[in-house]
């Protein structure tokens, strides 16, 4: 070999070695990044983990305070009906609601009511009343098949018995 194509090889060689190098360098750089990646990325879904542990006690804890609000309102219902049904029950008793009298006024006697207990109990008649004018004979007759019963039975707008 001559010492011209010596010394090429020679330059070859040291250019691809600084190739190598360079080449090996650009790897561990690519290398460190994807590592910083990797811990980014670890970060991340950790923070995830975090933030996803955190809604489920969250809506865990918020689905047990509505789950007893709600038990708690349908208790106090429960007891209202309760109570309710206990005042329903006796129809002797049961005079409704205070707000309920406080509307009605035909609770009194002469109200609106129209069967009203005291009412009825003061004799105040509820069906029609009969004009007991309606007398078909004259006084002194005993019948009232003659023929001016039977016009004044006509002109009293009664109906025809026969």
């Amino acid at each position: 070999m001559t010492a011209d194509s010596f010394e090429k090889a020679k330059k070859g060689m040291k250019d691809t070695a600084k190739g190598v190098k360079d080449t090996a360098k650009g790897v561990h750089e690519t290398a460190k990044g994807v590592h910083e990646t990797a811990e980014g990325v670890n970060e991340t879904a950790e923070g995830v983990i975090e933030g996803v542990k955190d809604t489920a006690e969250g809506v865990i804890e918020g689905v047990k305070d509505t789950v007893k609000g709600v038990k708690e309102g349908v208790e106090e219902t429960a007891e209202g009906v309760k109570d309710s049904a206990k005042d329903v029950v006796d129809p002797d008793t049961y005079t409704g609601s205070d707000k309920e009298r406080e509307k009605r006024d035909y609770n009194e006697a002469g109200g609106k009511e129209p069967m009203n207990p005291e009412d009825i109990a003061e004799h105040e008649p509820t069906a029609v009343k009969r004009d007991q004018g309606t007398d078909i004979a004259d006084e002194g007759q005993t019948g009232t098949d003659s023929p001016e019963a039977r016009e004044k039975f006509k002109k009293s707008g009664m109906t025809d018995t026969k």
